[in-house]
């Protein structure tokens, strides 16, 4: 296993952690207060930054994993 199938399956698991711990509530949203929040609208965007950016990271991991087996097709 090459160094970036690891990062992008470290990456992906990371990411899926991530959304569960902010599920189950094991870790605050980063961001406004949700305790705050008056609206299914203000809940939304307190949650965003969170799941954003756990978003982002598993989007990271796919794309490392892709281009990994993307680059091994085309050599030989």
């Amino acid at each position: 296993m090459t160094a970036r199938k690891l990062a992008g399956f470290s990456c992906v698991a990371a990411g899926f952690a991530l959304i569960l711990s902010l599920g189950y509530g094991v870790i605050d949203p980063v961001g406004a207060s949700l305790a705050q929040a008056s609206s299914m609208g203000a809940v939304l965007i307190a949650l965003a930054p969170s799941v954003l950016m756990a978003l982002g990271l598993f989007a990271i991991g796919l794309w490392l994993l892709k281009s990994a087996r993307m680059n091994g097709k085309g050599k030989k």
